[in-house]
């Protein structure tokens, strides 16, 4: 799909991946919708774009509030008379051990993570089966394809998005709506500095080299004008993704060791915020962005 002209929603969009991918849609022309919950950073990245060709609606959403999520597609279309291309970017992180951490928080994710995407495909889809065209790009994660240590239920969120990617993609065969999942790795925001944790997880090793989130909002546009299935950022993403089935129980040894590092801890009270009263920032936040470990 040409994204000139075209009308681009973005959840999650006031910061890292998201702020970036809309403004890699503004510069390739499109009209660019601005969704996360806060209004004043959605202002301030309209502002920025200001030079950039199309035009720029933002629209305070949580993603959580089916509503809220409504309202946005109305307003879309009301603006734009279409909604072209969905980016179902919006998501929260969570360091927590399985057995013991807390089901409110494992809750909290699902709601942002899987059934925010899913309310946003659901208020989306049906205007673009009557325009006979579309695009909904779901952000999952290397994680939704390797489960890390202490990351079981991001990895399970992310997991969930590909399989409702997959699914969807046969469901809308032929109608002129296109699927695309996108798995980024690590990569150089903050979204790891304000995940929810349970555990404080030492910091990835060095070694290990982080995208930019423009490399990964020049890989969403890509999926988007080359209708790609599916895109990873970087060879490094693809390799772990494809070796990992194939030696298993060394890639869980690997994750341990390399992940891990020297070891986990309780997180202390200042760096595990409750979900009812998140930090303001990418990955704490229900409507700010996602996708951004492995």
């Amino acid at each position: 799909m040409h994204v000139d002209g075209r009308t681009v929603i973005i959840t999650g969009a006031s910061s890292g991946i998201g702020r970036e991918t809309a403004r890699e849609f503004a510069r390739r022309r499109a009209h660019v919708v601005l969704a996360a919950r806060s209004r004043d950073k959605l202002d301030e990245l309209a502002q920025e774009l200001a030079d950039f060709p199309g035009r720029r609606l933002v629209v305070p959403t949580d993603v959580t509030d089916r509503l809220a999520v409504e309202a946005l597609v109305r307003r879309t279309v009301e603006e734009f008379d279409s909604v072209d291309v969905l980016v179902n970017n919006a998501g929260v992180g969570l360091f927590a051990p399985i057995a013991g951490g807390s089901l409110d928080n494992m809750h909290h994710l699902f709601n942002v993570n899987f059934w925010g995407a899913v309310q946003c495909i659901q208020a989306t889809v049906p205007y673009m089966r009557r325009q006979r065209r579309g695009h909904i790009v779901n952000v999952s994660s290397v994680a939704g394809k390797v489960a890390a240590p202490y990351m079981g239920i991001y990895s399970a969120t992310k997991f969930a998005l590909t399989a409702v990617s997959d699914a969807l993609r046969s469901e809308l065969a032929g109608t002129g709506v296109h699927v695309s999942t996108v798995y980024p790795g690590l990569t150089e925001t903050s979204f790891q500095e304000h995940m929810l944790r349970e555990v404080d997880v030492p910091d990835p090793p060095r070694y290990l080299r982080s995208a930019s989130a423009a490399a990964v909002a020049r890989r969403i546009v890509q999926a988007v004008r080359w209708s790609l299935r599916d895109a990873y950022v970087t060879p490094q993403d693809f390799a772990a993704v494809t070796a990992y089935p194939l030696a298993p129980a060394f890639a869980d040894w690997a994750l341990r060791f390399f992940w891990l590092g020297a070891g986990t801890r309780l997180a202390s009270p200042d760096r595990a915020p409750s979900v009812y009263a998140p930090a303001e920032a990418p990955a704490a936040d229900p409507a700010e962005p996602n996708s951004e470990t492995p």
